[in-house]
């Protein structure tokens, strides 16, 4: 029987958003979502394939798998051994080790062991965060914000109850780092106590040649042949307690560490993993959906695009500064080819068409209700009203953070206006840093800034945002904009710029630092064309903020109603949207078709290493792996079923940013791989989550194993993760 056209469109719909309540009765296929701690018992793990009881995965009352956990920097690792040695990305500790590096010690390129403890370096950047528990405060975070006087005042009401939740929890316990989190948008909050360690130690990085093999040609790919993984390790004060790096300090003995099974998977092999993703945004209506293709995607992709160019070019006959820049770079290119990966995803899958359409049903639904109507009719109407404000807003907060996120000049003299600012206020009022007494620190992270800042290289960067500013449709619209008296002509940006770079107090060290000792009347007669500028500029993003602030707060009462609203209709609960706390995912090592007539196997081998290995470049090809491939030395880590060491594993699982350096565990809680990146199709995942399409991509403990001991000759931390009788 044929379907009617009219039906298909729904009938797609439906299989989009509601096939993961189905499919859960059916084993082969897992849940979308990554799990809280607090709904991992909601899992049926066992019918899955987990071979383990639930409470060694997780158990508040005792020591479980969970224990094994830690948030390394803006990624996920975990211990696995007695000693405090983290298992982890590659590009997790990337730069850390561009700290460390220099032309002549390259790190970064030649890679780095400590051949014991004692030549371990400081991971400076980097520090380990491990939950240690949590509570729901719901109900006393929605007390203040319904408390709030009118619906500007929630979204403050909501951060001020949130910081002394935090303030208390800290005063109790000094020792823990606490953190509210929002699980539903106005509707569950979340405190989560964390024991956090400072001092974290580089113990083995192989060569960029491995652990980024491919580099951005292959980031977001499938197949992949990336030994992307680092070893670190964290210490504490001979006491046990938490303490910044000290060579008294001593390795940090954890609750618990993950047995390394060296056998790894197979195809179709049960998996899950454990970390802590960032941001999801599933439950957000289809006007975010739109914000994001219309506006922020596209912009900051090519602007990031703009900036690779601009910084490739700079340190091309200068091996120093392309070092230093490294690591700004890999991050610039990460986000540009994740944002064309949304987008394509967001044309690809139709979403927001689809998302609209879901909202006309649910709508349809509730419409038919008296009651419910009543209650919801006017949520969608109200929500996008909020967005028409969004949308006419445009790129301009966009341009203001990039301002300050990539503009050195800008960086300075916000910390001048701040201080301005602040010097209004008794000192014992005063944010630490602009005290007396933290003069001399104010002072080094002012001239830390300096030490970056390249006038010509900067002008270029000012030039190119503010150029974007006046060219944009919004900056005729904005009577913000209008307030700064641009002109919208190259010729006057180019003016204006040059003025800043030429007069401006701020391009010169010891006159902009000679400013934070004028008392307060005399700091109102400095007249400085960049920083009256910055001053206007600023009074505008206060402006945006308020308008923000109100927009949030009615949001806050608007999505909690727009979340009932969906599970009113699909008769069913929701897994909250990833907010960087500890969550469970789970699936199989499985390929997927991602075009027609393709389809990827999700087992790489060290063949394809050597098929994609050249002299230079991206898939520089690491001397000794040649070697080694040639005498067919692979050791104990060959797959017997493809007779060649296997190097990425491929999986259905749900996972996002921050997930990069999640274990991998098998049937049994024992670490088979390291989680690292998605497929390009998969980045859409931020914003839906589907079979054909949704797959992780992670190292496999094989390759680790094998290049740990055969590159790295660190055979010493094999044994120390417990990996005993190494043959070949």
């Amino acid at each position: 029987m044929s379907i009617p056209n009219k039906f298909k469109k729904r009938i797609a719909l439906i299989i989009l958003f509601t096939s993961v309540f189905y499919l859960a009765m059916v084993p082969s296929l897992p849940d979308e979502g990554m799990y809280p701690l607090s709904e991992i018992h909601k899992i049926d793990l066992k019918a899955a394939g987990l071979k383990i009881e639930m409470n060694e995965v997780y158990n508040p009352d005792d020591v479980s798998v969970v224990d094994a956990l830690v948030k390394v920097g803006g990624c996920t690792g975990s211990f696995v051994s007695p000693e405090g040695l983290i298992l982890t990305n590659h590009h997790c500790s990337f730069g850390a080790v561009q700290r460390v590096s220099t032309t002549q010690n390259n790190y970064l390129e030649d890679g780095f062991l400590a051949r014991n403890k004692n030549e371990e370096l400081e991971a400076k950047g980097i520090t380990c965060r491990i939950t240690d528990s949590y509570e729901d405060v719901s109900d006393i975070i929605l007390g203040a914000a319904n408390s709030a006087p009118d619906i500007a005042s929630r979204t403050k009401a909501i951060a001020d109850k949130i910081n002394e939740l935090v303030a208390e929890e800290q005063k109790k316990d000094p020792t823990i780092t606490a953190k509210v989190s929002e699980m539903f948008i106005g509707k569950t909050y979340v405190l989560f106590r964390y024991k956090t360690i400072y001092d974290v130690r580089l113990v083995y990085v192989p060569p960029r040649s491995i652990g980024g093999f491919g580099g951005e040609s292959d980031n977001w790919i499938w197949p992949r042949h990336t030994g992307d993984f680092a070893f670190l390790r964290a210490y504490v004060a001979p006491d046990g307690s938490t303490a910044k790096y000290s060579k008294d300090n001593v390795p940090y003995t954890p609750k618990r560490y993950l047995k390394v099974n060296p056998s790894g998977v197979d195809e179709e092999d049960f998996v899950f993993l454990l970390g802590y993703p960032g941001r999801t945004f599933r439950h957000q209506p289809s006007q975010y959906l739109e914000y994001q293709q219309k506006i922020l995607l596209p912009y900051i992709s090519k602007l990031n695009k703009w900036m690779i160019d601009l910084y490739e070019k700079r340190g091309e006959n200068d091996p120093e500064f392309a070092l230093g820049i490294s690591s700004k770079i890999k991050s610039l290119a990460n986000t540009m080819k994740n944002y064309e990966g949304k987008l394509k995803g967001l044309g690809r899958l139709n979403l927001i068409e689809n998302k609209k359409q879901e909202e006309k049903d649910f709508y349809e639904y509730i419409k038919a209700n008296s009651e419910l109507f009543i209650k919801y009719g006017n949520v969608l109407t109200e929500i996008d009203e909020i967005y028409k404000d969004v949308f006419r807003e445009g790129r301009l907060p966009l341009l203001i953070s990039q301002l300050k996120r990539n503009v050195v000049l800008f960086q300075l003299a916000s910390y001048f206006l701040e201080y301005e600012n602040e010097l209004s206020k008794p000192e014992a009022k005063r944010k630490t840093i602009f005290t007396e007494e933290k003069q001399n620190e104010l002072f080094k992270t002012i001239s830390d800034v300096y030490s970056n800042f390249e006038p010509a290289l900067d002008r270029i960067i000012l030039e190119k945002i503010l150029s974007d500013m006046i060219h944009f449709p919004e900056f005729a619209q904005n009577k913000y904009l209008q307030s700064l008296n641009m002109k919208p002509e190259e010729s006057y940006i180019q003016q204006i710029v040059d003025d800043f770079y030429t007069n401006s107090v701020v391009t010169d060290a010891a006159a902009f630092k000679a400013l934070f000792e004028l008392d307060r009347d005399s700091l109102n007669s400095v007249n400085d064309s960049f920083l009256n500028f910055i001053r206007n500029l600023n009074s505008i993003e206060t402006e945006l903020e308020k308008a923000k602030n109100l927009r949030d707060g009615k949001l806050n009462v608007l999505l909690a109603s727009y979340l009932d609203m969906r599970m009113e209709w699909q008769k069913k609960n929701f897994i909250p949207d990833a907010n960087s706390t500890l969550r469970l995912t789970y699936g199989y090592v499985r390929g997927y078709s991602p075009a027609d007539a393709v389809y990827y196997s999700p087992i790489t081998t060290l063949k394809g290493v050597i098929e994609k290995g050249k002299g230079v470049g991206e898939y520089k090809l690491h001397p000794k792996i040649k070697e080694l491939y040639g005498e067919k030395d692979f050791g104990r880590f060959k797959s017997k079923k493809l007779n060649e060491v296997p190097v990425a594993i491929l999986y259905n699982t749900d996972t996002s940013g921050g997930n990069s350096g999640s274990p991998i565990m098998n049937a049994y809680g024992e670490l088979v791989g390291v989680n690292f990146d998605r497929p390009y199709e998969a980045t859409i995942n931020d914003f839906a989550w589907c079979e054909d399409y949704s797959r992780s991509i992670g190292v496999d403990i094989r390759y680790i194993l094998w290049i740990t001991q055969k590159i790295g000759e660190a055979e010493y931390l094999l044994k120390e993760m417990g990996i005993e009788e190494i043959s070949g």
